[in-house]
């Protein structure tokens, strides 16, 4: 309190020596100013902190105020970042696909995955490609990867797959070595097998396994997988391998449907 007394003389004093006339002499100004400098000092001692309190106080307004603004700007950036990495992964898929399609296919029909059944009785998706698009039953359906399966229902604007990890699906397949030829089916835990191998065919773990053509369905030399295991009846004469199918279907998004093998 004492030091707010001695301030609010020092103002009054300032203001008096101020409005002083300009009769008064200099010399006298300046002996009052040399009289009152101890308690500007006070002065300057006493406002000096409350100045710089006033600048933070105003600085932490103006950042409560702005970090909102760089919060939704944050989240607004990272949605963004998420956008764009999704449609580079789709632009990937979709060029390998067409890039399929113009060496190989140029009649197919990008279609993208709408709907899926990977139930213990039934794998199959749905396309977002029908008839008037011209997807026919029985027509093979390849991702980037690989054989994914054939067209058993048509809409005018959808379609069902039959996936080739289903336990009702056949494939010709040939072991692209050795050129044996077998049937690949579905098995029950979402895989596939490759049956009726010559029981003294030697087939081993990583070897490729290719479509035959057989069946017109499916043309000749697309990837269905390699080989896990070989499995050998014990008294038949044929034994049968384990396939990892190259399709992901856990993973489908793009597919390819092939114009039906005449």
């Amino acid at each position: 309190m004492r030091r707010i007394v001695i301030v609010a003389v020092v103002g009054l004093s300032l203001i008096a020596l101020l409005s002083l006339s300009t009769s008064v002499s200099s010399s006298l100004k300046i002996s009052i100013v040399e009289l009152l400098s101890p308690l500007q000092s006070i002065a300057h001692e006493v406002f000096s902190p409350l100045g710089s309190l006033v600048k933070n106080i105003g600085r932490i307004i103006q950042a409560a105020r702005t970090n909102p603004l760089l919060e939704d700007r944050a989240d607004s950036l990272g949605r963004e970042v998420v956008r764009l990495r999704e449609v580079g992964e789709e632009n990937r898929e979709l060029r390998s696909l067409l890039e399929y399609e113009r060496e190989e296919f140029p009649s197919g029909i990008v279609a993208r995955v709408i709907g899926r059944d990977l139930s213990h009785w039934n794998q199959s998706i749905l396309i977002n490609k029908g008839g008037a698009d011209g997807v026919v039953k029985e027509a093979a359906v390849i991702s980037a990867q690989g054989v994914v399966g054939k067209i058993i229902e048509v809409a005018p604007h959808l379609s069902r797959v039959l996936l080739i990890i289903d336990r009702t699906s056949g494939v010709g397949g040939i072991i692209q070595g050795s050129r044996q030829t077998g049937i690949v089916e579905g098995t029950a835990d979402g895989g596939c097998v490759m049956k009726y191998l010559p029981r003294r065919l030697p087939v081993f773990s990583g070897e490729v396994v290719i479509t035959s053509g057989l069946g017109q369905v499916y043309p000749p030399g697309l990837l269905i997988g390699t080989v896990s295991q070989v499995y050998e009846e014990e008294f038949g004469l044929f034994k049968s391998a384990q396939l990892n199918p190259a399709a992901r279907f856990d993973r489908l998004e793009l597919v390819m449907v092939l114009k039906k093998v005449p």
